[in-house]
């Protein structure tokens, strides 16, 4: 087996808006919009409650990639996601590769027909799991308990960690990343 990292070169920015920013992979939207000045500190006063936005916005990562044509004559060239948090849909070179929907897993796709020589793009959009849930409870009639939930109370619908959701002891900063 040949491991090919893609963790470099990766931009991100809010769907719908102009301008991309640096981001880092592994990591998270929160961590990008701070370390690009784009926030404030979270844990200062009350900017918590100032950056709840964050999570109830859709973000988009990219990067670009070589494959040499030697990769190319490989039987079988899988992309492996170590971890999608949570609501993706990922696309390679503007095709369609996935629509992931759990954090907990490794996504692991035949990649070889989508893949070509030379430069490759691949690109993730990232859905708010809040804005993802919010209409599916409304159809349900009724509430599962989110005592943990400091917000919509959603948590209990998504395959993500529950801590993001808030704490009486801890903040609500739901998060997407790589």
């Amino acid at each position: 087996m040949h491991r090919i990292p893609i963790s470099t070169g990766w931009q991100f920015h809010e769907v719908g808006k102009d301008g991309w920013h640096p981001a880092t992979v592994p990591g998270c939207v929160h961590t990008d919009l701070l370390n690009n000045k784009l926030i404030d500190d979270p844990f200062y006063r009350d900017n918590e409650q100032k950056l709840q936005w964050i999570g109830k916005t859709d973000w988009e990562y990219q990067t670009s990639f070589v494959v040499t044509p030697e990769v190319l004559t490989r039987d079988n060239i899988d992309l492996v996601f170590e971890g999608l948090d949570t609501y993706a849909t990922v696309f390679l070179n503007d095709a369609l590769l996935l629509n992931a929907d759990n954090m907990f897993r490794t996504w692991r796709l035949d990649s070889k027909r989508l893949l070509r020589s030379g430069a490759n793009t691949l690109r993730i959009r990232f859905r708010s799991p809040i804005n993802e849930v919010v209409p599916l409870m409304a159809k349900m009639g009724y509430q599962l308990p989110a005592g943990n939930d400091q917000g919509e109370k959603t948590s209990p619908h998504t395959r993500k960690d529950t801590y993001q959701f808030g704490w009486e002891w801890g903040t609500r900063f739901v998060n997407r990343g790589i």
